[in-house]
């Protein structure tokens, strides 16, 4: 069998997923790193194919003295190869402070509220992101440490709303290769390297570890989160069929039957309670799990701000935003 070509590779996650509809208008965020800076040139090998209007964003994040750098060489790039680009400089490290995040949670959390917002602005249908099968398996490992649950042991979504992830399938060393082939520069981001960060910690430490266990760990962890993400989507659908029979809105509440509620599996009694409240964390829905099982009166003020209240075989929630 003839081996299949990067690009091929490329264009079969594509095709797969159904990530970039014939005549998309997408919004490619670039750092300038090689996962980025490899999206966008095969982006631009396949626009004419697929008919797709191509806009860069870049977000100067100011952490670094080289972030100036990195401005520079992706306002190049895209000067040289006709992409439209818009760039944000913004200060993540005060940020941070304001909202009391890491780093790079403020970091992440910024990008998304500007790729969302100029998507909007202009017209975009899908927002490409270079997330490689490297990021993926070191996300499952992170969040396998934290205790996740099997949605976030599955992996980095291939595809959320407009957010499309088209190198999910891709290996980052196959990304440098190609760069080197195609003679395309990128920078580096030396805070990689900084073991400070739990996610380098991980991608330097604990990953290379793996591959002596198992050399094929990483598409090996690619086909695991795609098995996860499987059963996660059907059991969100059991969820969803669940609430239509169950939950009854009224103004601000939602009332359910709690002897019906606690008649069903307890993994879909979770799901039904983070549809209903995705602001929910682990904490507030095993108490709400509680509560119900323990068939007595009873209220709670989850740190959501929503208050639950068991009386008479309901369980009844109050949003006080809306109240």
């Amino acid at each position: 069998m003839k081996p299949v070509s990067f690009l091929g590779r490329f264009l079969a996650t594509v095709e797969r997923y159904g990530l970039l509809p014939q005549g998309s208008r997408v919004l490619v965020a670039v750092s300038g790193g090689p996962d980025s800076v490899c999206l966008l040139d095969l982006l631009r090998v396949v626009a004419r194919r697929l008919e797709l209007q191509l806009q860069a964003f870049h977000l100067n994040h100011r952490l670094r003295p080289t972030a100036a750098r990195d401005e520079r060489f992706v306002r190049r790039l895209c000067a040289e190869w006709g992409v439209q680009l818009t760039v944000v400089r913004s200060n993540v490290a005060a940020y941070a402070r304001r909202h009391h995040l890491g780093l790079e949670a403020a970091g992440r959390e910024l990008r998304s509220y500007h790729l969302e917002r100029i998507a909007q602005r202009e017209g975009c249908d899908r927002i490409a992101l270079g997330h490689t099968a490297d990021d993926n398996l070191e996300t499952m490992l992170l969040n396998l440490a934290r205790g996740a649950g099997g949605r976030g042991l599955s992996g980095i979504p291939v595809m959320r709303g407009k957010i499309v992830r088209p190198l999910i399938d891709i290996e980052r060393a196959g990304i440098v290769n190609h760069l080197r082939a195609r003679k395309v520069a990128w920078v580096e981001d030396e805070s990689n390297r900084d073991l400070r960060f739990r996610r380098n910690r991980v991608r330097q430490e604990l990953v290379p570890l793996l591959k002596r266990v198992s050399p094929a760990v990483v598409q090996n962890a690619r086909r695991a989160a795609e098995l996860l993400a499987d059963e996660d989507r059907f059991l969100d659908g059991l969820a969803q069929e669940a609430l239509k029979r169950l939950a009854i809105s009224r103004r601000n509440r939602v009332l359910i039957d709690s002897r019906k509620f606690t008649a069903y599996n307890i993994c879909l009694r979770r799901r039904m309670l983070r549809q209903l409240f995705p602001t929910l964390n682990a904490n507030d829905v095993e108490r709400v799990i509680r509560l119900s099982e323990a068939r007595v009166a009873g209220r709670l003020v989850l740190s959501a701000g929503i208050r639950v209240q068991v009386q008479e075989g309901v369980i009844q929630f109050c949003q006080p935003a809306q109240e």
